[in-house]
């Protein structure tokens, strides 16, 4: 395959090392213009700048498959009419979606489809949060595409509320989701604490999932024939995550098969965004 890499020169170079160990890939090209890549297989977007949905957009237009790594967007009239022109150029797209590309949330959803119950929690430590509401808002918006995309139903009925000490420092969020199936999700999120931590667990009638987010581990617990819980573990690298989204997307292109995270996922989330900061506004 012939890869093509644009946007911010040392990222793209970053992202070459995590092409150059997949034998599908044959050529890899680096530009800081999309107009610029031809005949391509696939295209790597990197770009955190405000036009980025606009250069995802134009690469759609020319007929390259894109794989779009920035912040997860929130535009919905620009989310929609990247879904659209998906669908008529009849390629494929990826985001960055990093919750749901990581290898162990692929390994969890590849053997657990759809949770009873997932619960997330995330503890930042006060020394390293930004202090800037726009770094906390993508804190939840992440973990709200990973209910969204696990769960694979509609959402019945949000609760969310906000705390933003003397209206300037955002401290903590809750969110608690009912799906249509049933199904119950909840997201906290806390930047005062004494040290990082961050965890899902996940649950069906059949086992448990208890992960450690930032080394990657699982515990997975199950009864044995004494109707006693035990634990396994499973362990991937956190430095691969990068490495393994790009082969996830090749392969989707090569397979003729939808992506981990698709621009209808990326729309949807936006939506949802939308209602619950709506939601936000009114309770916090």
């Amino acid at each position: 395959m012939k890869v093509g890499i644009i946007g911010d020169a040392k990222r793209g170079v970053a992202w070459e090392r995590h092409l150059r160990p997949h034998h599908i890939v044959k050529e890899v090209e680096l530009s800081a213009n999309i107009q610029d890549l031809k005949d391509l297989d696939a295209c790597f977007v990197v770009d955190e700048s405000q036009q980025n949905l606009d250069i995802l957009l134009e690469g759609i237009r020319q007929g390259l498959n894109c794989f779009l790594i920035a912040r997860q967007p929130t535009d919905s009239e620009k989310l929609e009419k990247i879904y659209q022109a998906t669908r008529e150029a009849g390629v494929h797209v990826q985001f960055s979606h990093w919750p749901t590309l990581a290898p162990a949330t692929q390994w969890m959803m590849d053997r657990m489809h759809r949770p009873a119950y997932l619960s997330i929690s995330r503890e930042i430590q006060y020394t390293h949060f930004l202090n800037s509401p726009n770094e906390f808002r993508h804190f939840w918006i992440d973990e709200l595409g990973l209910c969204m995309k696990w769960m694979s139903s509609g959402i019945h009925h949000i609760e969310a509320k906000q705390v933003i000490l003397e209206d300037t420092h955002p401290t903590a969020v809750h969110i608690f989701l009912r799906f249509d199936n049933g199904s119950t999700a909840d997201i906290n999120i806390y930047t005062g604490a004494s040290e990082n931590r961050h965890k899902r667990i996940s649950s069906n009638k059949q086992e448990v999932f208890d992960c450690n987010v930032p080394d990657q581990r699982i515990r997975i617990g199950r009864l044995n024939s004494g109707n006693h819980l035990f634990f396994e573990k499973q362990q991937f690298d956190p430095a691969k995550s990068a490495e393994k989204s790009a082969l996830l997307f090749l392969k989707a292109i090569q397979m003729n098969k939808e992506t981990p995270y698709t621009a209808y996922d990326a729309y949807q989330l936006s939506l949802q965004v939308k209602a619950l900061e709506k939601r936000l506004s009114q309770f916090s």
